[in-house]
């Protein structure tokens, strides 16, 4: 029935209509313009205006959910429900996930009192949302209103039993069967009244309104032996409640036992010695029982004929006809017992008796009463009676879950009656609630072989197999019915659904190939399934098959007349375009539903996602450009895209676009000021300009806020970097294995740093016998531009321990692959001698090792020879500290440490070698120490050795 009802509410959405996929995205200003002005109105509370302006949207752009929602949910505000249909129709065509226009197109409906249609839209919102409590209020309300109190009934029962955890669900239970209760109060059904209020108390035994509506039921219909067994049982929880006694004394006054009546007063006077109206009615009774036994009671009178003729079958009549009268259908029982045992054949009797226990819902006993009478009289009506009976017992032993006592029950039935439909569907529905799927399936298999013909077991033999998990079964079923009846809704619809249950089994299972045939059959059942479409567009999409995966997507759009799938499949296309690397033809979908959905933010993040994968894949195949115009692109959607302000950050970084990079930096900054990463590419950025004040202030405010040893060197780097003055201390100690002499240069530096490079004084000191020796010194470090830089000096000095006149310059040149060459020429006067040399040098970078071969070619006067170095240096602790190798073949102009005796070592063959390490605290204190070896051949068998120690201290301030 269900299903029955479902398909009728989808022709009544069918009803609605619907544009065409073009129509969807088609962008018009005046709907966005009429919709924002409806939003307004709305505002206002000028609701009948709002519902124009929508209608007037709709007009423009029909298949806009937002607008279609909007608009019907201003009719149901403005009180004129039935024009909002159409729009609340066009809402879920367009998004059938849509939830709350699924409340208002019943909302709608309920307005115009059409619960029919609200009903349909109840069960279409509840197969979106199964388990959405507010929906389930929703149709358990419509089917109050509709009086479907059964079907209300069995609803809420089955939605508690489904949801055992919601607390809601059952008060809303034992809401219904108070309403129920009181609905067939009103009806005049006392039976069926007092059924639904039990069914309250046996859920919740405490509640007062149940307890005090059947008690009062039962008085007013004569039960007054419920009613006094209800009493008791309450009385024996609180024996002295006053209110309890009186009650129990009014009904007891009703049925004119006035000895219990009597002996009740005198409890509640025991209770209550003072109580006046009780009292009063001590006195009342009595008079009422003289006068009741004085006037001689019919029942009293025919129970005192039996007493005394105990065969009278007119006076037993009688008094079974006084107890049905009255209610009191224990007492009838009893009186109809009492004539069986005397004549346990009468069959008056015994259908009175079958009466009695039916009406009493005792169907169980009913039932073998009925059976005993069949066997008596064997007739039609008395079998058809007492397999009813079998039938309702066997519903209440399934209901109490006596699966055993059940089945029993619906065997007998079929003992006297085979081909019984009804107990064969309950033998079947006994095994599949225990999950006997065999057993189901083999009652089943008997009943279609006596019904051949019957689709309803066909029907459910399919589902059985399905829920078993055998689809594929249920599926060659489904197909005999499908194929039998081609135009048949209900089977193609359950032939699909078993095709896509075997696949997402065998997907789950990992069965992906076999898995993608259950899916092409179920599409082959209905080629519209756009469940079926889904499934296959997903395999084909992981297994990378994107063009068959489109083709499924094409199909979804040939299928989907209405458009209401429109949007999902086109956001599924715009994937699969992503992940084939379509970026331009995924955004420019993506970029059609935002301008479409302008207020939809899944598709506004779809298009930033289509975006941010286009920028990637060019940032990947370095093009800059057409990356930053993408991430540009979501800039301008998201400000605050932290991916995109990352990705054009590091494009222009790499650019070498500092100032372009630090736009990207301090629009990251402003919505994230915390973030450490953009922090560090701010100082970076700086740095890059060498603009070294405020990097350091900025490195300053990472290492605050992320304390660790990287951010701290960095920020110690970067103080460095704006510290422009330098001392320094040196001190070279020279020995000798020819003499005894030391020769000692101690020397004090001033150096001063500017942008292109530095300059610096010195003053060295050197001890000798012949008196001290002094010589002052310049020199200058300039950078003319990335490639190329000088080195410039000059000494003078007094004639002891130093040459009297050194000067020399040197141009240098950046080449390419980290290699760095040098020219330069140096002038020397020392004693009597003069000499000029020209220099050049090679340096190489390889990692962490530098390399630099450098040449001396030297002229002293009419003499000629060459010097040779090579300098071998390893860097670690980010290229602050280092250790060198040092080689040397003869003497150089620049050797500090032998210029005094330059002119008795030219010429001869002199080799050094030696080492050295220097170690920076903090980029701002240097310290270094070198040793060297050198040894000079004086003759061919001669040789001398000289040994020197160099250490040096520098610091920045």
């Amino acid at each position: 029935m269900l299903r029955g009802l479902r398909n009728i509410c989808l022709l009544l959405l069918l009803l609605g209509g619907g544009n065409t996929y073009a129509q969807i995205f088609k962008p018009k200003d005046k709907a966005e313009d009429l919709y924002n002005e409806a939003l307004r109105e709305q505002q206002k509370k000028n609701y009948a205006r709002a519902a124009e302006l929508g209608k007037q949207a709709f007009s423009h752009r029909s298949n806009d959910a937002d607008i279609a929602f909007l608009t019907a949910r201003m009719y149901l505000l403005s009180g004129n429900g039935l024009e909002g249909r159409k729009y609340i129709k066009a809402t879920l065509e367009a998004a059938p996930k849509y939830r709350e226009a699924y409340f208002t197109a019943i909302n709608l409906e309920m307005q115009a009192k059409q619960y029919y249609e609200a009903l349909c839209f109840a069960e279409d919102g509840l197969n979106q949302f199964p388990t959405d409590r507010e929906l389930i209020v929703k149709k358990l309300t419509i089917l109050q209103l509709m009086d479907r109190m059964s079907a209300a009934g069995n609803y809420i029962g089955e939605m508690v039993e489904k949801l055992p955890y919601d607390t809601a669900l059952k008060r809303y239970y034992i809401d219904h069967y108070l309403y129920a209760g009181n609905y067939y109060k009103k009806k005049d059904i006392p039976s069926l009244a007092a059924e639904s209020y039990r069914k309250v108390l046996t859920t919740y035994p405490g509640n007062e309104e149940a307890r005090e509506a059947l008690l009062a039921l039962n008085i007013s219909t004569g039960g007054y032996y419920y009613a006094l067994d209800q009493l008791n049982a309450e009385l024996q929880k609180n024996q002295r409640s006053y209110d309890l006694l009186m009650k129990k004394l009014g009904i007891l006054q009703e049925m004119h036992n006035y000895a219990e009546a009597i002996h009740t007063v005198n409890t509640i006077l025991k209770y209550y010695p003072n109580d006046a109206k009780a009292r009063k009615l001590n006195t009342e009774l009595r008079m009422e029982a003289g006068g009741y036994y004085a006037n001689t009671d019919p029942y009293m009178l025919y129970e005192s004929v039996i007493e005394k003729n105990p065969g009278n079958r007119e006076a037993l009549n009688k008094l079974i006809g006084l107890s049905m009268s009255r209610g009191a259908y224990r007492e009838a029982l009893n009186w109809i017992n009492r004539g069986l045992r005397s004549s346990p054949n009468d069959r008056k009797l015994l259908s009175q008796k079958l009466d009695v226990l039916e009406f009493d819902r005792k169907f169980t006993e009913a039932a073998l009463l009925a059976e005993k009478i069949y066997r008596q009289q064997p007739t039609t009506s008395n079998r058809d009676r007492m397999t009813d009976l079998k039938i309702a017992s066997g519903r209440e032993f399934l209901v109490q879950e006596q699966y055993d006592l059940a089945m029993n029950e619906f065997e007998a039935v079929l003992k006297v009656d085979p081909g019984n439909i009804q107990a064969l569907n309950n033998i079947i529905n006994r095994y599949t609630l225990q999950r006997k799927y065999p057993a189901a399936i083999a009652t089943i298999d008997k009943a279609m072989a006596r019904y051949p013909d019957n689709e309803d077991f066909i029907l459910k033999k399919a589902g059985i197999l399905a829920e078993a998990g055998r689809y594929e079964e249920a599926a060659i079923i489904t197909m005999y019915l499908h194929e039998k009846h081609p135009g048949n809704a209900v089977y193609t619809a359950n032939l699909a659904e078993f095709r896509l249950a075997a696949g997402r089994a065998l997907q789950q299972n990992e069965e992906y190939d076999l898995a993608r045939i259950q899916f092409m059959e179920a599409l082959a059942a209905d080629s519209a399934n756009l469940e079926a479409l889904n499934y296959l567009i997903n395999l084909e999409a992981a297994a990378g098959q994107y063009d068959n995966a489109l083709k499924y997507v094409a199909q979804a759009f040939r299928n989907d007349k209405k458009g209401g799938a429109s949007r999902d499949m086109m956001m599924k296309q715009a994937s699969i375009l992503q992940q084939k690397g379509d970026y331009a033809e995924a955004a420019r979908i993506t970029r059609l539903l935002m301008n479409g959905y302008p207020y939809t933010k899944k598709f506004k993040d779809a298009h930033i996602e289509s975006l941010m994968a286009a920028g990637v894949d060019f940032s990947r195949k370095n093009q800059p450009d057409s990356a930053i115009q993408r991430f540009d692109a979501i800039l301008k959607l998201d400000p605050k895209d932290s991916l995109a302000l990352h990705y054009a950050t590091n494009i222009m970084a790499g650019k070498k676009a500092y100032d372009s990079a630090l736009v990207y930096i301090d629009q990251s900054l402003k919505y994230y000021p915390d973030n450490e990463q953009m922090l560090r590419k701010k100082v970076e950025m700086l740095e890059s300009k060498s603009m070294y004040a405020e990097a350091a202030l900025y490195a300053d405010t990472l290492l605050r806020k992320y304390p660790g040893s990287a951010n701290r060197d960095y920020a110690h780097f970067l103080k460095s970097k704006t510290l422009r003055n330098q001392f320094g201390l040196f001190y070279l100690n020279s020995t000798y294995d020819y003499t005894d002499s030391k020769y000692n240069i101690a020397t004090v530096e001033y150096r001063r740093f500017f942008n292109r490079g530095s300059f610096a004084g010195r003053i060295n000191y050197a001890g000798r016998q012949q008196g001290t020796g002094v010589q002052g010194e310049a020199e200058m470090y300039y950078t003319h531009s990335k490639r190329f830089y000088s080195y410039a000096f000059a000494a003078v000095a007094n004639k002891i321990a130093f040459p009297k006149l050194r000067a020399g310059y040197s141009l240098f040149a950046t080449l390419p692959k980290e290699t760095e060459a040098e020219l330069g020429i140096r002038y020397l006067n020392a004693d009597s001698s003069t000499s000029i040399s020209g220099v050049t040098s090679l340096a190489k970078q390889f990692g962490d090792f530098w390399v630099n071969g450098r040449a001396y070619f030297i002229s002293e006067e009419s003499d000629f020879y060459t010097s040779l170095n090579l300098t071998t240096r390893y860097y670690m602790n980010n290229r602050q500290d280092y250790l060198a190798l040092i080689a040397g073949l003869g003497t150089s102009p620049d050797d500090r440490s032998r210029l005094i005796n330059f002119p008795k070592l030219s010429g001869l063959l002199t080799r050094s070698v030696g080492a050295g390490y220097q170690r920076t605290f903090q980029y701002r204190n240097t310290l270094g120490i070198y040793g060297t070896w050198i040894n000079q051949k004086i003759t061919d068998t001669d040789f001398q050795n000289q040994y020197d120690i160099y250490i040096t201290f520098q610091r920045k301030f």
